[in-house]
């Protein structure tokens, strides 16, 4: 009892002492790294500020006017008639409706088609991206027409994720715009014709591949049937058939085999055949 007891104290002291030994190194590490001086990357500008303004690389600039004098877009250019205001495809609209001003911050509200802060770059169409999705999914040219030539190759190189890709990929780009390489692509596909376009493509297919399986499925049983009459010919044909079968005979100008001409008891046996 002792012994158990003796040995119970002796594991339980080494289990605090090697706790005492842990805290004793994190202690004399914690106080040797306190006074280090370590060299800390900053930066006083962000590194999102070092990429080419949005605003400033996009702002309007009349023809032949200095730099300097380039505006944030059209609309904040007095005298600017209202048919040359974002580039002729959109109209300027007043960021706050209830400030009173000479020339108020006023914003371009670009057409369908077109984006920039000046309605300058026309954006890809919803329509084109649904129809390349749709029929040509599988060889990623939705992503070569929509500026993303890497994911393309990796969507060509798969064969559209085996199918899944090209499936999730009709969807997405059928019920709503998608983000090109720049801007998102023009509203310009109705949603009935998304809808209907994809069921009737999706019905056409599990037609096709319902009537393959029929028609597979009769050459199957055909084949079959055809292995089964060689076989059964091939059978009558063999030497000994005669033996097996008994001799053939007429009966009524039907020919018989002698073993397979009874029909039962007071069956007539058929005229042999010389």
């Amino acid at each position: 009892m002792s012994t158990t007891t003796d040995a119970a104290q002796s594991a339980a002291t080494m289990q605090l002492m090697k706790w005492f030994a842990i805290l004793a190194v994190v202690a004399s590490l914690s106080t040797t790294v306190s006074g280090c001086d370590m060299e800390v990357p900053h930066h006083r500008v962000g590194n999102w500020r070092k990429n080419p303004n949005y605003l400033v690389r996009l702002q309007y600039r009349e023809k032949g006017g200095d730099a300097a004098a380039a505006q944030l877009n059209s609309c904040m250019v007095a005298g600017t008639p209202a048919t040359l205001q974002c580039s002729g495809h959109g109209y300027c609209k007043q960021w706050n409706p209830d400030v009173v001003a000479p020339h108020p911050l006023s914003f371009c509200v670009c057409d369908r088609d077109w984006a920039d802060p000046e309605c300058r770059t026309r954006r890809k169409s919803q329509r084109t991206s649904f129809l390349l999705s749709l029929f040509g999914g599988f060889l990623g040219a939705d992503y070569f027409y929509l500026g993303f030539p890497l994911w393309a190759a990796v969507k060509l190189i798969t064969l559209g994720g085996l199918g899944f890709w090209w499936v999730v990929d009709i969807v997405r780009t059928g019920a709503g715009p998608v983000y090109a390489h720049n801007y998102r692509v023009a509203n310009d596909l109705p949603h009935w014709i998304y809808v209907v376009s994809t069921v009737t493509l999706f019905a056409m297919v599990g037609f096709i591949v319902s009537l393959e399986s029929y028609f597979s499925y009769r050459r199957q049983k055909r084949n079959d049937a055809m292995k089964l009459q060689e076989s059964e010919e091939s059978r009558r044909l063999a030497p000994g058939a005669e033996e097996l079968n008994g001799p053939y005979c007429y009966t009524g100008g039907l020919q018989r085999s002698g073993a397979n001409g009874f029909n039962g008891y007071g069956a007539v046996l058929g005229r042999p055949k010389f």
